[in-house]
């Protein structure tokens, strides 16, 4: 039986023009885009190019992009960033958000967890989407602070709206794109500071661009509203494996039923099961699934993504998530429903 991948929020194989556009740039357009001979302005065209196709994508302008390896890493120049232009001022994250976002802000000294809003807040970080629960999550209306979103699990899977927000970030992998590359959107006139300096990216992001990584992304982009009908086109199939498995066994539970969600996740609490244990056996069995967060997969330590929601530690133990690719068909989540029945 050929193995099925349920894992598409961990990360999505790259579209076929995304592999040709690396290839063919490895191969052809190797040189540096910040050398000035022939060869590195034309890379610095194709980085433009690139740049300006993911900027039309966003409904941003160009210049507005920063080019990264990582949604991690913009996440941490954006935070970091801030943190250098705005100095010890408070801020305000949803606290179910990536450990690549918690992170960097364990520097700052005033952190607080929304809905609360300390008293002269400067920031506020929001979850677009939680790769975990796939639960929604708007921008919270702040005045005078300064408004980050997280889009790295919400982009290609719902329409994003950065009309709210005064930064945001990508991640490639997510959309069909290759590993390393994702974007980081800055508002003109955000109160920021390079912390990784160089003159790359407008001196706002050093280091070399991985040119074939970017030039990629670009392509893949370019079937982003495919990509997004696809994934809307998710939602029925999705609600008919939850109700399949509601109906079979009433310890099931799934993690905000109900609510607005990505139209390709499943986080589904088996209460009083492993869901370690679970998945070891659906791997076996030919099915690729989480036990979550992909960067948490290897951590015995449970998941705050769903602790924070209220439920306990035992509980975030016995979670599996289960995110279809755009292009997975009902007979594949059959093929699932069955295999869950007969290992549980």
């Amino acid at each position: 039986m050929a193995r099925l991948y349920f894992d598409a929020n961990a990360t999505t194989p790259p579209h076929p023009d995304a592999v040709a556009a690396v290839c063919q740039t490895l191969a052809e357009d190797w040189a540096n885009p910040t050398s000035t001979h022939r060869e590195g302005q034309r890379a610095r065209h194709l980085l433009e190019e690139a740049r300006r196709e993911l900027a039309e994508s966003l409904g941003v302008t160009p210049g507005e992009l920063v080019c990264c390896a990582s949604a991690t890493e913009a996440l941490h120049l954006l935070l970091r960033g801030l943190q250098a232009a705005l100095g010890d001022r408070p801020a305000a994250v949803f606290p179910g958000e990536h450990s690549a976002c918690l992170n960097p802000l364990r520097d700052w000294s005033r952190v607080s967890w929304l809905p609360e809003l300390p008293e002269g807040c400067a920031t506020v970080v929001q979850l677009a989407a939680s790769n975990e629960t796939g639960l929604l999550y708007g921008m919270p209306a702040v005045l005078d602070a300064v408004r980050l979103q997280d889009c790295a699990q919400a982009w290609g899977k719902v329409p994003v709206d950065l009309s709210g927000c005064d930064a945001a970030v990508f991640s490639g992998h997510k959309v069909g794109g290759p590993r390393g590359a994702a974007l980081l959107w800055l508002r003109p006139g955000l109160p920021w500071e390079a912390v990784l300096e160089g003159p790359q990216e407008r001196r706002r992001r050093g280091g070399t661009e991985d040119l074939p990584a970017i030039v990629g992304l670009a392509a893949a982009v370019r079937h982003l509203p495919e990509r997004l009908a696809q994934n809307a086109a998710l939602a029925p199939l999705r609600d008919a494996f939850e109700a399949e498995l509601l109906s079979w066994h009433r310890d099931l539970e799934v993690i905000g039923h109900g609510q607005p969600r990505l139209p390709n996740t499943s986080c589904v609490l088996f209460r009083g099961r492993s869901g370690e244990g679970l998945q070891v056996a659906l791997d076996l069995a030919g099915f690729a699934v989480s036990t979550g967060s992909a960067c948490h997969s290897g951590s015995v330590k449970p998941s705050h993504a769903i602790t924070t929601l209220g439920y306990t530690i035992e509980d975030a133990r016995s979670v599996l998530r289960f995110s279809m690719l755009p292009d997975t068909q009902p007979g594949e989540v059959e093929a699932l429903v069955a295999a869950i029945k007969r290992l549980t």
